[in-house]
């Protein structure tokens, strides 16, 4: 006798599964899975088919299409999510105030945003300047002293029917203080040139948003990366010694190698890929030819959960 309990459930991970196989496969475009998420309402007759056809001899077919459709439909969302990010950067602010300050020697630098765009770039000297506005609300607050600055969202609620706040951050940073920094997009854009900046550790978390950032001549001591239903490039350095860590949810990540950078690769993943091409395994890591004679090392340690992490995809890192 067929357990349909146990027949359903399974129906249900396999359908689910084999949607992210054939979207992380290229088999189907990501553009044509988001496309077909609009088809939602197939659920609900789905789910009324099997209802209907519950007491006849078709309930156990029936049942099985229950099943595969939202399973179907749960992995497309899932493989789609990083292209769906909330996009709130298309809003004007309609004013904009500028501060400026300067740090003493080594600093830290918070920045936060949600619902906006942020921009960071660097600057010779010691001095910093930070921007900012809001199209509705009140914009990012702003606290400074001699080696912190923070910048943070500004306090509002988000609920469904009201109008959301597009804020606008620019903020230019010092190139001649080392930092540790801590950015973080909620959904938005961020563009973050760091070039030639002095970083101790570097954080960057995104949630729903698109994440540019390019540390090309950048001195870096640690990069930490968490990335949720969301998309982000990153450019490494080749000027120091450094270790990442990249954590994937539900995101693509591609990450563009320095041909003179020695690259050593640890990763696990749970329905998600870790794709790469040139890289030879050495023990339990995968290392770039020649790493124990690069000039400079990272160490990256990537963890995917129902995304993908590409390292020099082709094309893109040019």
């Amino acid at each position: 006798m067929v357990n349909r309990r146990l027949l359903y459930a399974g129906v249900f991970i396999a359908a689910a599964g084999a949607a992210m196989l054939l979207v992380q496969g290229r088999v189907v475009d990501d553009e044509v899975a988001t496309r077909a998420l609009d088809l939602w309402p197939i659920f609900f007759i789905a789910l009324g088919a099997g209802l209907v056809l519950r007491g006849t001899r078709f309930r156990i077919a029936a049942g099985v299409l229950a099943a595969a459709v939202p399973g179907l439909l749960l992995g497309g969302l899932v493989m789609a999510a990083p292209d769906m990010a909330i996009d709130c950067a298309d809003s004007t602010p309609a004013a904009s105030s500028t501060r400026a300050g300067s740090f003493d020697g080594p600093a830290t630098v918070d920045l936060s945003i949600s619902c906006g765009e942020l921009s960071v770039t660097t600057a010779a000297g010691t001095g910093w300047e930070v921007s900012t506005g809001s199209a509705f609300g009140p914009a990012p607050t702003v606290r400074a002293s001699a080696d912190r600055l923070t910048v943070q969202s500004s306090e509002r609620n988000h609920h469904f029917g009201s109008r959301w706040g597009s804020e606008a951050l620019k903020v230019v940073l010092p190139s001649g203080n080392t930092l540790d920094l801590a950015a973080e997009v909620s959904a938005g854009r961020g563009r973050l040139d760091l070039a030639g900046a002095q970083l101790g550790d570097l954080r960057v978390d995104v949630n729903a948003g698109d994440v540019r950032l390019d540390l090309t001549g950048a001195t870096l001591g640690r990069l930490s990366m968490n990335v949720n239903a969301a998309a982000v490039s990153v450019r490494l350095p080749a000027t120091d010694d450094f270790e990442a860590d990249i954590d994937a949810n539900a995101a693509d990540v591609t990450v563009c190698v320095p041909a003179d950078l020695g690259l050593r690769i640890r990763q696990e993943s749970v329905l998600g890929t870790t794709t790469w091409s040139g890289l030879v395994r050495v023990g339990d890591a995968w290392e770039t030819p020649g790493y124990s004679l690069a000039s400079h090392h990272a160490d990256v340690t990537v963890s995917v959960n129902v995304g993908s992490v590409d390292i020099n995809p082709e094309g893109d890192c040019k």
